[in-house]
């Protein structure tokens, strides 16, 4: 019996079989194939996108959320640019709130991290992050193209005496154009588990 997450995913597929990949790909500036599917980066690794589902190009295991929000994208509506502009993933768009608090998915970030900036800018870059300069409060901000049209801020608080390290994750404020609340907590939930799985592994695939 397939998982309630396989199950959102499944329940997506039949929609994907009725979308105007070549409207897709202009609206949110994605590349469009000779065969008619869809070609995108997300987090690390190349994924096609067409009528009968998503799949990474790479061929190893995938978490199914990554297909979700990549399925989630490619039939959102959404139009405009990114407002560089950065705020936590419960005020992006309108600042409609989740109705629970995400921050409990980005904990497990300080706690891998804590004390090693070095592998998390290692970590970084092979998801695609960019340096973005050190801010006043002290954190490191790192930008990273989750998916086009969709920016994130990624900024690690070193810990001290009285607080422990911290990574917080914030959206750029028309994230929400492109994915609903719920979608943006779930690719929330895969960078978080990217960034971690990536440590371990030291690669951006074949992992779960």
């Amino acid at each position: 019996m397939s998982s309630g997450y396989e199950q959102i995913y499944e329940s997506l597929i039949p929609k994907l079989s009725k979308c105007d990949f070549l409207e897709v790909a202009e609206r949110l500036g994605l590349s469009l194939q000779p065969d008619g599917a869809l070609s995108v980066n997300f987090l690390g690794r190349e994924y096609e996108i067409s009528s009968r589902g998503i799949s990474p190009t790479d061929g190893k295991p995938v978490n199914v959320n990554n297909l979700s929000v990549l399925a989630y994208y490619s039939l959102s509506k959404g139009v405009g640019e990114p407002a560089f502009s950065y705020v936590p993933s419960n005020l992006a768009g309108t600042g409609i709130t989740f109705s629970t608090n995400t921050k409990w998915m980005t904990d497990p970030l300080g706690k891998t991290f804590s004390g090693d900036y070095a592998t998390f800018s290692e970590t970084m870059c092979k998801l695609g992050g960019v340096f973005n300069g050190k801010l006043k409060s002290g954190g490191y901000s790192w930008l990273l193209k989750a998916l086009p049209k969709i920016l994130l801020q990624i900024v690690y608080y070193d810990g001290d005496d009285e607080f422990p390290c911290e990574v917080q994750v914030l959206f750029d404020k028309n994230a929400s154009r492109f994915l609903e609340f719920e979608c943006l907590a779930f690719l929330e939930g895969c960078l978080v588990r990217a960034m971690i799985m990536t440590t371990k592994t030291g690669d951006t695939t074949g992992w779960v």
